[in-house]
């Protein structure tokens, strides 16, 4: 089997298992002075992939001779991952600790840079069950691997239908749609859409069935694909995002003539509101100004660049607003969506023209298969 082993700056006098997430499965092996990450393998709920699991698991424990102390595995309890988890140390006395989805992703881009220090970590992706029982995914973080204080998110948006929601793109665009403009405005812009499926949406969203609160930045990618009619249906994981970003392929960054730019919003905005103290990134003006732009006939490669620049702005935005209370400029950016090559690549050099410190992957995916080591991590020092 492949493994990656993270060489770490100080020593793990107790070993740590930790079981990774749902999809992209990948654990982590921790003890004295370095951590080894497994591949990642497929989701664990094909079971050919979590008997595979089981094997690589046993296979490196044998091969390195660690019995683990501490167990780690991620928050949500429907995870297969974290059910193995608990499985594992019936019988057995052993500490499981259950770690934060998006708290994981930033730890492991901190040791995967062998950052000192306190970051601001920015963590986007498709779902990661938040501490408040809601759906995350468009999170800003301060702190070490000691542990780290959620600080900004995206507007919490109903998704209705849960998972459906990430196979059918079409009901993140509904439920935005809706949430704006109401029923009737929301089935005029979907008209090419079932309005029966609507009907039971609206349903669902008024009555708070199978509807669950999410921030995250995977599902507005999926609405606004949806909405401008990219992708309604996904056949793979992130097809309605992936697609999104290759619109603009070939185009450069500037909008060129001819694609109905001339009348359209120069570009999007975010726009940022208060709560507690943490600050709330709404995406209304932003879905406001894609269903403007739709109704002035600009072209579908021109509304996503507006949309992924309006995401590098708010980032650099947010980034500024938080250095100034907290006196941070490392930033770690970590998380599924990151794999999109124009928003990483233009966020990037936004970020340090600022002064900031910008860190993102190296030895370890930034997807889903890197939390483990987060999780080992933060499962010690806790």
């Amino acid at each position: 089997m492949k493994y990656t082993k993270i060489t770490l700056p100080y020593k793990i006098k107790s070993a740590v298992l930790a079981f990774g997430a749902q999809s992209k499965a990948a654990f982590c092996l921790a003890k004295g002075n370095a951590a080894y990450l497994s591949d990642s393998g497929g989701d664990l709920s094909d079971l050919e992939n979590f008997k595979k699991f089981e094997k690589q698991i046993k296979f490196l424990q044998k091969k390195f001779n660690i019995k683990p102390d501490i167990i780690a595995c991620d928050l949500h309890p429907e995870y297969i991952s974290t059910k193995y988890a608990h499985d594992w140390t019936q019988g057995v006395e052993y500490k499981v600790k259950t770690i934060q989805h998006h708290e994981a992703h930033v730890v492991s881009c901190i040791v995967d840079n062998n950052i000192k220090g306190r970051v601001m970590g920015v963590t986007f992706d498709g779902t990661g069950f938040g501490a408040d029982g809601n759906i995350w995914g468009g999170e800003f973080f301060t702190g070490d691997v000691k542990g780290l204080k959620r600080i900004a998110h995206l507007k919490y948006i109903p998704m209705p239908g849960a998972e459906a929601a990430i196979k059918e793109p079409w009901r993140m665009a509904f439920s935005y749609l809706y949430n704006i403009y109401g029923k009737g405005n929301a089935l005029k812009i979907l008209k090419r859409l079932d309005k029966k499926k609507m009907d039971i949406l609206e349903q669902a969203i008024n009555k708070k069935i199978n509807s669950p609160l999410t921030s995250s930045m995977g599902r507005l990618f999926d609405g606004v694909s949806s909405l401008i009619g990219i992708c309604d249906f996904a056949g793979y994981e992130g097809e309605a995002a992936i697609r999104l970003e290759k619109t603009i392929e070939g185009m450069g960054h500037s909008v060129p003539q001819g694609y109905g730019a001339g009348r359209a919003e120069r570009r999007y905005s975010f726009k940022y509101g208060n709560e507690n103290g943490i600050i709330i990134i709404d995406w209304k003006p932003v879905i406001r100004g894609v269903v403007k732009d739709l109704k002035l006939g600009v072209k579908k490669p021109v509304i996503s660049m507006k949309f992924h620049n309006a995401i590098c702005d708010m980032v650099k935005e947010v980034c500024i607003i938080l250095r100034k209370k907290y006196k941070i400029k490392k930033v770690c950016m970590s998380g599924g969506v990151f794999q999109n090559k124009y928003l990483s690549g233009r966020l990037r050099p936004m970020l340090v023209k600022e002064g900031f410190n910008v860190y993102g992957h190296k030895k370890v995916p930034t997807h889903d298969g890197g939390i483990a080591l987060g999780q080992a991590i933060l499962a010690y020092e806790s």
